[in-house]
């Protein structure tokens, strides 16, 4: 599957109606996935998640996102099952837990729809820091780029960039909570990180001193 950027339409917790609370932005490449979701109402981390999308069948299309990273540290996999709106959208049910009930497991409907890539370099990718210290995750597509990383369950932050291609400049659309040695692409002053463009799959690259595994690169169309 080609890379994928998708915002949420809506979110609805069975039997309430639908809305959408947040800005949400997903990125995907590869099998893994970078899903920021910031709160309209104070720009805080409503969730923020990060891991491996598993295909579990095509007819329906059911996915399994395994969860790396978390910031209500919900440890176990989410399934969902997805099929495709008159309009092209994505339409997701399945059950999960509600945080607005204390957790507790509740149906769930959501609509995603894809979007293009903020215009930038032909170039995808989603790292994963290696080694001990704090879980980060860092994505890249075009140019957009988010960024977010967990201390154990303890502190968490998350960044999201885009690239003004006008201005030759990044923009800081969310900087939110303990981000100091979470990468900003914006804080260098240049439109990637060094190397960028040679890194492949599997590779263990540096960024900003530290390593990370280079889960999925591809470039777009």
């Amino acid at each position: 599957m080609a890379p994928r950027v998708s915002i949420r339409i809506s979110l609805r917790w069975l039997p309430d109606t639908a809305s959408e609370p947040t800005d949400t932005l997903v990125f995907g490449v590869g099998a893994y996935y970078l899903d920021l979701r910031v709160l309209k109402s104070n720009n805080s981390i409503d969730w923020a998640l990060a891991g491996e999308r598993q295909v579990i069948s095509t007819d329906p299309m059911k996915v399994r996102f395994n969860k790396t990273l978390d910031s209500l540290n919900m440890t176990e996999p989410d399934e969902g099952d997805f099929t495709k709106l008159p309009n092209g959208d994505d339409f997701e049910i399945g059950r999960m837990p509600c945080p607005e009930r204390g957790m507790q497991v509740t149906d769930y409907e959501e609509v995603w729809r894809q979007i293009p890539p903020v215009p930038g370099p032909k170039r995808a990718w989603i790292l994963e820091s290696a080694g001990e210290g704090r879980k980060i995750f860092v994505g890249r597509i075009g140019g957009g780029y988010i960024a977010m990383g967990d201390k154990k369950g303890e502190t968490f932050g998350a960044r999201r960039e885009e690239w003004d291609k006008g201005r030759m400049s990044w923009e800081v659309k969310y900087k939110i909570g303990d981000v100091d040695d979470v990468p900003s692409v914006a804080d260098l002053g240049a439109e990637g990180f060094e190397g960028e463009a040679d890194w492949e799959m599997g590779n263990t690259v540096i960024v900003l001193g530290r390593g990370y595994l280079v889960r999925a690169f591809e470039l777009l169309e």
